[in-house]
């Protein structure tokens, strides 16, 4: 079905994902001479969905290759409940959860759109994330610090490294050159810089002390510093410095395309999605003990590789897609803006929710991790700076996360023979 839609103009890098989504349907819609399809529309009126019913099968249709990994749902929670072994039950879950991930993400897309751009924006600063909040959730539940510190470092680094990285190689492999906001880049990347100092001074100061209560108490209250400057930089974005993050590249005269879905059918799915997806996430972090034993691989890579994967896979698709229309600035705020939101959002209410189920989650990250974080960080600052990219910086990006993925990979997966992360023992 051919139909005309628009790249909002992005109020927040948080609503990147809703933006590059919109951008995707309108370049779906360019016809064979290279111009757009018009539709007339009437002053002071917007284009109306073709019904619920339809959007439901647009959606499916053109996202095939997501929808029919809906089919794991089930099977996860079939192995769940006939006990089946704990390989198939992480499988099962781990698949499950992908494109559970997708329809949060569509879902909250849809109703965003219909709220309002300031409701819109905060909508997706609470949601954009909420696969890997689950999983931290269900991770502290079960007593899997390690675990759930390693996916918050994983996700940052998978946004940065691997999802800019191909978002740069193949949008380099048809353009030669391709440019982005240089300022919206470095606004990213001192919010990095923000949270390597937040993440290491706790780090740092148990590491010396030995001190790990008082890191603890030291670690709550800076998550809640940390939230509070989460609640500014959203301002920043939505409302007084917003300008910084609109792409130059829309024009006034593209009709924004209708949702797929109306505000009640997309509240709907949003909720059934993400208590499904809680469902999934209990189980697959039920079973990780014995996928650990079946498989070999250490609790460090499932956290900083796999888990990764499941919340990211849906934007790691948009951002390379968009990177291909040569959008930049929606790629790179789909790549760095969650990165951003992990540091600032997720990580200080993981911390938080751990306060409140009295479990010893905090900011004392093994030296090892922020060491990865703080080079990552720094080879993006680097790459970010001149507001260009080539294909070859998509090269250098996946490279490193290569790198990083094979240190983790030869990681023992005993505890006591690990070097890297040192569990947490619980406090008295």
């Amino acid at each position: 079905t051919s139909f005309v839609s628009r790249a909002v103009a992005a109020r927040s890098v948080m609503a990147s994902i809703q933006q590059a989504q919109h951008e995707m349907r309108r370049m779906n819609s360019a016809q064979g001479n290279g111009t757009y399809e018009r539709v007339a529309i009437a002053p002071d009126t917007k284009p109306a969905s073709d019904g619920d019913c339809a959007g439901c099968m647009r959606i499916i249709s053109e996202n095939m290759i997501l929808s029919s990994l809906l089919i794991f749902v089930p099977l996860g929670i079939y192995a769940q409940q006939t006990a089946m072994s704990k390989e198939f039950i992480f499988g099962f879950n781990f698949m499950g959860i992908i494109p559970l991930a997708w329809l949060i993400g569509k879902a909250t897309e849809d109703l965003a759109q219909q709220c309002g751009e300031t409701a819109g924006g905060l909508l997706n600063a609470t949601f954009g994330n909420v696969v890997e909040m689950l999983l931290c959730v269900a991770g502290i539940q079960h007593d899997e610090i390690a675990v759930t510190k390693c996916t918050l470092i994983g996700s940052i680094l998978s946004n940065l490294l691997l999802v800019m990285g191909c978002a740069f190689l193949l949008g380099g492999c048809f353009y030669k050159e391709q440019n982005f906001s240089k300022l919206g880049a470095n606004i990213q990347v001192s919010i990095m810089c923000l949270s390597v100092l937040a993440i290491g001074l706790p780090t740092m100061a148990v590491m010396q002390t030995h001190d790990q209560p008082t890191g603890l108490l030291m670690s709550r209250v800076a998550s809640v510093i940390l939230l509070l400057t989460y609640l500014g930089y959203i301002f920043f974005q939505l409302v007084t410095h917003s300008y910084i993050f609109e792409s130059e590249e829309l024009t006034d005269d593209e009709e924004e395309a209708p949702a797929d879905l109306s505000a009640i059918p997309a509240g709907i799915l949003l909720a059934v999605a993400t208590v499904i997806t809680a469902v999934c996430t209990e189980s697959l972090i039920g079973a990780l003990e014995g996928a650990i034993k079946s498989t070999g691989v250490s609790r460090e890579f499932i956290g900083i590789i796999l888990l990764p994967i499941i919340g990211n896979a849906a934007e790691h698709y948009t951002a390379v897609v968009v990177a291909m229309r040569n959008k930049m600035d929606l790629s790179l705020g789909v790549a760095a803006g969650s990165s951003c939101q992990m540091a600032l959002f997720v990580a200080p209410f993981t911390v938080l929710a751990g306060w409140c189920m009295d479990k010893p989650m905090d900011l004392d990250f093994q030296p090892f991790q922020i060491g990865v974080l703080f080079l990552c960080v720094f080879m993006c600052s680097a790459i970010l700076g001149n507001g260009q990219s080539n294909w070859l910086v998509g090269v250098m990006l996946i490279t490193a996360y290569l790198q990083v993925a094979l240190i983790y990979y030869y990681e023992p997966s005993s505890e006591t023979e690990g070097l890297l992360v040192d569990p947490i023992p619980p406090l008295d």
